[in-house]
């Protein structure tokens, strides 16, 4: 991690915000500014305004992402940028929660977020040290296209053969207890796809609470690489994982829970949790 820049808002110190959202960018300029609007619409509804925090990782884009993302932290602040040489999307989650210093930490894709999602997650953190958005949780809320669902199925049965794993997606949209699980994302030694795979892995060993959501799942665009050459990828990194997780023991029975869709319709995101918490209108 020693290319990682940190770039903070001028003027503003680390303040005692409830809430940072980490999200990895790569050449995102035709929908960043937007897809941020739509997001911060969100946290101001939940929090209020102010009371939460972009941390946009920038790794290796050749657009004007650096340039949007570093307006994005004058749009909100003390939002920050955290800059890497490469592209690399698990390298960028981790250099983005290594820099958070709050508590909680939401990890967001620029253009895959739920709202019902974060809005029972915030709703329930005490309860819970890791939530993690299933897109495969419930197989009516999945818009993949067919043979993405069956290497989506592929690649969890794997890690369920090979390294034990108890859910249905490693993935999705995630809240993190950060003051529990930091130890566990510096002892993360894989990048690109498998980071949060191991990060996952290595909480449910641990004996974290975890629980899993269902979360609607539409693909908005092309994908980036060509397929068989992420399958090769992904074969090569689950063999590296593998061999990581056999020196990572469970301590005891895991705690790993679910709950269905309804439940988190229940809590609105506009519900005015803001109003109760921070004193906001």
């Amino acid at each position: 991690m020693d290319n990682v820049i940190v770039v903070r808002q001028p003027g503003h110190g680390m303040l005692e915000l409830p809430i940072a959202v980490v999200i990895p960018l790569y050449n995102e300029e035709r929908i960043l500014t937007g897809k941020l609007e739509e997001i911060g619409a969100i946290f101001d509804g939940l929090v209020g305004s102010g009371n939460w925090h972009f941390v946009l990782v920038e790794n290796g884009s050749s657009d004007a992402t650096p340039r949007l993302a570093a307006e994005a932290t004058h749009r909100w602040p003390p939002s920050y940028v955290v800059t890497l040489a490469e592209p690399n999307y698990g390298a960028a989650l981790k250099a983005g929660l290594r820099s958070v210093k709050r508590r909680w930490a939401f990890t967001l894709d620029i253009e895959q977020w739920d709202a019902p999602f974060i809005a029972w997650a915030w709703k329930n953190r005490q309860s819970y040290e890791l939530f993690i958005g299933s897109k495969r949780a419930d197989p009516t809320l999945n818009q993949q296209a067919p043979y993405r669902r069956l290497l989506s199925c592929g690649l969890n049965g794997v890690l369920q053969v090979l390294t034990q794993f108890s859910g249905t997606d490693t993935h999705g949209c995630k809240l993190i207890d950060c003051d529990s699980l930091r130890q566990i994302v510096d002892a993360c030694q894989l990048d690109r796809g498998q980071f949060d795979t191991e990060m996952v892995l290595r909480a449910i060993r641990g004996q974290k609470r975890i629980v899993e959501l269902p979360v609607e799942y539409r693909e908005y665009r092309p994908m980036r690489n060509w397929m068989v050459k992420k399958i090769v990828w992904n074969l090569l990194a689950i063999r590296r994982l593998k061999r990581v997780m056999a020196d990572v023991p469970f301590k005891g029975p895991i705690r790993h829970y679910r709950f269905a869709r309804e439940d988190l319709l229940a809590v609105s995101a506009a519900e005015p949790v803001a109003q109760k918490e921070y004193g906001v209108v």
